[in-house]
């Protein structure tokens, strides 16, 4: 009867231990698991946020491509009516010498 008593107590402990370490267990999973989620979600917001730098880094670019072009193209088109308008002013000239010539 001892025997069998001892044998009881000891089997009751290691069934203890082991639903104590399965419990254990089962907490640090469900732990490791919220964290699991914790890192996805600030992983996709991470992404998220670096999307929408580049997108508004990608719109500003353009905006400034297109104010530096509109500004060439008005820079040139000044340059192009000065020239046109020297170019007058000599063919003008050129004929007042002429007739000034001529007499």
């Amino acid at each position: 009867m001892e025997i069998l008593s001892f044998a009881f107590g000891v089997l009751l402990i290691i069934v203890l231990l082991s639903v104590i370490a399965v419990i254990l267990g089962a907490m640090k999973v469900n732990k490791q698991g919220k964290q699991i989620k914790y890192l996805e979600q600030s992983i996709t917001d991470t992404e998220r946020s670096i999307w929408h730098g580049m997108s508004n880094n990608h719109s500003e670019i353009h905006h400034r491509i297109d104010h530096v072009v509109t500004q060439c193209n008005s820079y040139t088109d000044k340059r192009i009516d000065k020239l046109i308008d020297t170019y007058f002013k000599v063919e003008t000239t050129k004929e007042q010498t002429k007739k000034l010539i001529k007499g």
